[in-house]
């Protein structure tokens, strides 16, 4: 068997996880899952060696990212970021330090600020319903959504009286 035949599932694998990275980073753990679906073990862990050599993969700014990109696009609790993260296998000690500095009382602000435009003719109680479900849909915890909810309808009727 010639050296070309031999590297031909390594070439194939690092074909698949390139594309694969090339629309998103992603962890080890999730490209280990997906090579594994058409690739053999060793071929695999060629790949994913090298990825690591070349600084294509690393759990450690994965996950900054994704906390991060969660953060500004889609505020999550880090309760939430957390469970997204050891979904797609990163350890739990790389996704702690990640979330590390996330405030969940600023975030479900974000989260709640974005939500409540939708809410402009809404009634008290329907506003508190609907702002705290949004809230807690996305990981935050009872006390957080209540508070964010309450100061943003305070918010809210404070400008309204300003205007008039």
């Amino acid at each position: 068997m010639s050296n070309i035949d031999d590297d031909r599932p390594f070439r194939r694998a690092m074909g698949r996880a390139l594309n694969l990275i090339s629309y998103r980073q992603r962890s080890e753990s999730e490209l280990r899952r997906r090579l594994s679906e058409h690739h053999s073990e060793d071929a695999i862990d060629l790949t994913i060696d090298r990825l690591k050599e070349q600084g294509l993969i690393d759990d450690a700014r994965f996950a900054r990212e994704w906390s991060d990109s969660r953060a500004r696009h889609s505020p999550r609790s880090s309760r939430a970021i957390l469970r997204e993260l050891s979904d797609k296998g990163v350890p739990r000690h790389v996704s702690e330090e990640a979330v590390g500095d996330l405030d969940d009382e600023t975030t479900a602000r974000e989260a709640a600020v974005r939500f409540a435009r939708r809410l402009a003719d809404a009634d008290y109680d329907q506003f508190h319903r609907r702002l705290w479900g949004h809230l807690q849909r996305r990981g935050y915890s009872r006390s957080v959504a209540r508070r964010v909810a309450f100061d943003l309808w305070s918010q809210r009727q404070r400008e309204r009286s300003e205007s008039e």
